[in-house]
């Protein structure tokens, strides 16, 4: 078997553990290694006050590892508004489980089909409603430990929402005890013609295509604060802006600095198994 086995790991800075592993295997190892996710994705304008200048926005978009698209996508819509893949890739793993056998061949994209039963049935009245999502492939295995699942979801770009015409579904996949014969896939959704008039869309290889979370499986319950309590947090958050807010501005302080100087996020590694690991971003 070649050895194109990934760890990747969540590391949480109070703490100095690694929490939350996931494995990763890739289909074939020319393929991408998934990428740490980054705080900011685009070049603006000089000046202060972008979205990703917010701390917590910040960190929001640094989180996660973003699997990176190895194709150029084509896709096209005819003038009855079914997409199609330009032309689709198929490749086949370089896997070699010692007798001869390798997983089925993959192919990067395609569509669901009307009428079909397998994996599951659609009928044609829900064909007519999503004919305009897409299967991608991750081209990645995906495994975490005992009781972390993964999220997928869009890559949180604060700004460019209007600049692409795609965007992807969010799931959240039991990756701690569920392992298919084939690599994820994840679902994007095109624009529909009825509510747009592009046929061509294009997403170039290299481009994150999406974004993967863990997710810890629990039950967690939100709990209304008493009078008290409410009273004890609110008086610990006005000493902080004592402490920590600069000389009044009318009747404000300034706090500029102070959030992001004392904010904790986690950090997001990849551990290739034949090269150097790759940090944050």
């Amino acid at each position: 078997m070649s050895l194109h086995i990934l760890v990747a790991q969540l590391y949480h800075e109070r703490s100095g553990t690694m929490v939350g592993m996931l494995e990763y295997f890739r289909f074939h190892a020319d393929l991408p290694h998934p990428q740490p996710a980054r705080p900011v994705y685009q070049r603006r304008a000089p000046g202060s006050g972008w979205p990703e200048h917010c701390p917590p926005i910040r960190a929001a978009s640094a989180f996660g590892w973003d699997v990176i698209n190895p194709f150029d996508m084509r896709f096209v819509r005819d003038d009855e508004g079914n997409w199609d893949i330009a032309e689709a890739v198929s490749v086949e793993s370089d896997v070699d489980f010692g007798d001869g056998t390798s997983p089925h061949p993959q192919v990067n994209a395609w569509f669901w089909d009307k009428g079909q039963t397998r994996p599951h049935v659609i009928t044609d009245n829900t064909y007519a409603a999503i004919r305009h999502q897409c299967k991608v492939s991750t081209y990645l295995f995906l495994h975490t430990d005992p009781g972390w699942m993964l999220g997928m979801r869009d890559i949180p770009m604060p700004g460019a929402g209007d600049e692409k015409p795609w965007r992807i579904m969010d799931a959240v996949v039991e990756t701690d005890w569920y392992f298919p014969a084939h690599p994820w896939h994840c679902v994007i959704e095109l624009p529909r013609i009825e509510t747009s008039p592009i046929g061509e869309v294009t997403i170039e290889a290299g481009q994150p295509l999406c974004r993967l979370v863990p997710l810890q499986r629990a039950d967690f319950v939100a709990t209304e604060m008493d009078n008290d309590t409410f009273g004890e947090l609110y008086d610990e958050g006005q000493a902080w802006l004592a402490k920590f807010g600069k000389e009044p501005n009318g009747d404000d302080l300034d706090i500029t600095g102070q959030y992001a100087r004392q904010q904790e996020p986690a950090t997001f590694e990849v551990h290739p198994s034949d090269g150097d690991p790759i940090g944050p971003q």
